[in-house]
């Protein structure tokens, strides 16, 4: 070969090389490709490549120039950042994005609001590839799938895809930044509670293990007077340091029932906020940062009478969530096992209904024979029809399961449980593990373990789903728990006396109907 062929054979690898790292290459290749194409060029940012690159860096070097301080420690999971026009909010923005420069993720979730298209639930993209100016960047559209399994309504909204620009303009920010990573795009229409939280414990279980960064696009107030402006932007971001969804719902309901006017808003994507700050909360997230803010009317030519605020935002954790110090080894019981529970607990419960001794129990396995404590619950039509709980973990695994559904067919709560009663009466054993003494809140794996708290000669807990049902921090699930179920101050958990413990559970139900009494 030539030396003019070996400088061409170079020069098409390393164009390849550099497209493949885009995604450019792929997606042009393979003709079947789905690809999301860019509707926000010209209007929101550069449509011509080299003036795009410009504008990029012009914004991250004004941004690094303004950086009053280093960039700030611990493992950077994820961000806040507003999705105007670049001449508005690029630096801003360059605020959190300068921050990816030399780390990596496999994956970049970013959760926007759909300002135009109505929908339910949350909707993902059907594409393969969203493109830019700079090139395409692949897409996991597996993530869809997981969503479903973890209760999502995730839909496929086309016409709000090729509408909305809250996502695509975050693209080229990523691709100045960050290099092989694939977009996970979530965008929001419905921002109850309820959704921002069933999105968020989704993309929790789903991240677990994987490299991923979480991304909520919002801006902040829009069309307000200066300066009601500065202020309902200064209490939102304290309220998005809380790190908390339902602190952050409580303060844009307060500011917009105080200053919103016609057309003014608090913020666009208080959903997409919801969703991140939880999920941040849930994968280790215990500090938030601001790392800047300005507004429309701060920027050279912007009108002080409606104005649109902008903040930065990054969250970063101290720890990976659930330290090992003092995990239990012990293994998950079998599907054996778990049978062989539920069995003691139904003949358990037919015993007290006929009165009688419950069965002795023979042939107990080595795992079923060792200490541990247990919640027993009852239900029937899909209603709570007894309960047992306990943090006794002085007898067998076998004999406290039997113990706690005779105690929970007797609840005095409810009447008593009659023949009839039991068919289609659903048991549900849950097992805890050895507790874990925990030195601090950061310690706490909230997307699996409960809490106990041993204060002022009290004993209660909370179980891994009050965290997940409520999007508390950490330091709040325990306040609640010394205030609402010890009946002591706040912040009890934090005197050296006190005892702070973890724990994980492993739940299963009976699969058939419990109708032994036919």
């Amino acid at each position: 070969m030539s030396a003019f062929g070996l400088v061409a054979v170079l020069l098409a690898v390393l164009v390849t090389a550099d497209r493949c790292r885009r995604g450019t290459g792929p997606a042009e290749a393979n003709a079947s490709a789905r690809v999301r194409t860019p509707i926000a060029t010209g209007q929101y940012y550069p449509g011509e490549p080299e003036a795009l690159k410009a504008e990029l860096k012009r914004c991250l070097s004004a941004a690094d120039a303004a950086a009053a301080a280093p960039k700030p420690e611990g493992e950077l999971i994820a961000l806040i950042v507003p999705h105007s026009a670049y001449k508005l909010c690029g630096v801003v923005a360059a605020d959190a994005y300068r921050l990816l420069e030399g780390k990596h993720y496999d994956t970049v979730v970013i959760v926007g609001p759909s300002h135009v298209i109505p929908f339910e639930g949350v909707a993902l993209s059907e594409a393969d590839w969203w493109r830019t100016p700079l090139g395409d960047v692949p897409v996991d559209t597996s993530v869809a799938e997981a969503l479903r399994v973890q209760g999502v309504d995730v839909r496929f909204v086309p016409e709000a895809e090729r509408t909305e620009h809250a996502i695509e303009v975050e693209v080229p920010f990523l691709q100045e930044t960050l290099t092989d990573f694939r977009i996970v795009p979530v965008l929001m229409r419905d921002f109850s509670r309820s959704n921002a939280l069933t999105l968020a414990v989704a993309l929790a279980e789903w991240a677990r293990g994987r490299s991923v960064l979480f991304i909520a696009s919002s801006d902040l107030c829009q069309f307000m007077p200066y300066d009601a402006a500065a202020e309902t932007d200064r209490e939102t971001l304290a309220a998005i340091q809380s790190l908390e969804a339902d602190e952050l719902a409580r303060t844009t309901a307060r500011l917009r029932a105080r200053f919103v006017p016609s057309l003014a808003s608090i913020t666009c994507g208080e959903g997409p906020l919801k969703a991140v700050l939880t999920t941040a909360l849930l994968v280790g997230g215990d500090r938030a940062v601001v790392l800047g803010y300005t507004n429309s009317g701060e920027v050279s030519g912007g009108s002080a009478d409606e104005v649109f605020g902008y903040g930065a935002v990054a969250i970063y954790r101290s720890r990976a969530p659930g330290g090992d110090s003092g995990r239990s080894d012990r293994p998950e019981l079998t599907a054996a096992q778990q049978e062989r529970l539920l069995k003691a607990a139904l003949e358990a419960i037919e015993a007290k209904v006929h009165e009688r001794r419950p069965t002795e129990l023979v042939a107990i396995d080595e795992r079923l024979a060792a200490p541990a404590a247990t919640f027993v619950t009852l239900w029937k039509d899909g209603r709570l029809r007894g309960s047992c709980q306990s943090l006794d973990d002085s007898k067998a695994l076998i004999e406290t399961v039997r113990d706690h559904a005779g105690a929970a067919a007797c609840d005095p709560r409810f009447p008593p449980l009659k023949d009839a009663d039991l068919c289609d009466l659903e048991v549900s054993v849950q097992v805890l593990s050895p507790l874990r003494r925990i030195e601090g809140p950061s310690e706490i794996d909230l997307l699996r373990e409960g809490v106990v708290v041993e204060a002022g000669g009290k004993r209660d807990f909370f179980l891994p789903e009050v965290a997940r049902d409520t999007g508390w921090r950490r330091e709040t699930l325990l306040s609640r728990l010394c205030e609402d179920k010890m009946g002591l101050s706040p912040e009890t958990w934090r005197d050296e006396a006190a005892s702070v413990y973890a724990f994980t559970v492993q739940e299963f139900r009976s699969t058939r109907p419990a109708a032994t009494g036919e």
